[in-house]
């Protein structure tokens, strides 16, 4: 039987997979490798579990059963790729330099040059056919659109009440960082690509279904990293993130959105090209 996936997308693969445990296991069991205040630590404590229990596992399945001919997992392969793209941009730029710095910018690196990869190895042709044109894509459309604006609409709104007040947004003054990475990638690359894949779905383009589940993949993983590192962040500062709430109900969203469209956006098997 022929393989799926090409065999320079499975070393990538596996050579993330083993950085990422790498970083991720450091991170928690070596106390001294985080530099940064007790916030921050906190927040990468719980980054690195969430890697070590969803994320790894996560990816290990799509891979395997990628290479299997199930078109589902080859979207969420990509999907794990785009979120270690955007995860370890937060490490790159984000945590005070230390000994695993150059490991943040492996996985960075390989996770970006992956993705391209598996993008080019789709039979978008092929996939066309077997997309499920009956698929609620308003309503999915409508909730990528509402994550985009939840996230990039609380950004802009710090970042220009800063401009008139001079008042350093909380989220900033709380890392001790004289910028801010999350604001700058979220709506860089985050709203940026929710609002382009939820368009393209709307109007039930192939390329809609892909970016889709891609952007989707990060969305449904990503509030979880939020929700246990401001528990962690309480436990370790005492100070309780206010926007818990906010994380819960995205999340909630975004897992379903993610359900149905694994559920209703396939409809049978493909193969890459090899």
């Amino acid at each position: 039987m022929k393989t799926p996936l090409s065999k320079v997308l499975i070393r990538l693969s596996i050579l993330i997979i083993i950085l990422a445990i790498i970083a991720s296991f450091s991170g928690l069991f070596a106390g001294s490798i985080y530099r940064d205040n007790e916030f921050v630590k906190a927040v990468w404590i719980g980054n690195d579990l969430i890697t070590i229990c969803i994320i790894i596992p996560t990816m290990i399945m799509a891979l395997f059963f990628a290479n299997h001919h199930s078109v589902k997992a080859q979207l969420i392969l990509m999907g794990t790729f785009w979120y270690m793209l955007y995860n370890y941009i937060f490490y790159m730029y984000g945590a005070a330099f230390n000994e695993l710095f150059l490991i943040y910018v492996s996985i960075f690196t390989l996770s970006a040059y992956a993705l391209i990869l598996a993008l080019m190895y789709t039979d978008f042709a092929t996939l066309k056919k077997y997309i499920i044109y009956k698929t609620p894509v308003k309503w999915i459309s409508g909730f990528m659109i509402f994550f985009a604006l939840c996230i990039g609409g609380l950004w802009v709104a710090q970042s220009l009440s800063f401009a008139f007040t001079n008042e350093l947004p909380i989220g900033i003054s709380q890392t001790d960082h004289p910028t801010s990475v999350v604001f700058a990638t979220d709506l860089s690359l985050l709203v940026s690509t929710l609002v382009v894949g939820a368009i393209l779905l709307w109007n039930k383009k192939i390329w809609g279904y892909v970016i889709s589940i891609i952007v989707m993949t990060k969305c449904v993983i990503y509030p979880l990293v939020l929700l246990v590192g401001s528990i962690f962040a309480f436990k370790r500062t005492g100070i309780l993130d206010t926007l818990l709430p906010f994380y819960m109900l995205l999340w909630l969203g975004a897992l379903a959105t993610f359900i149905y469209l694994l559920k209703y956006t396939i409809k049978q098997k493909f193969i890459l090209k090899s």
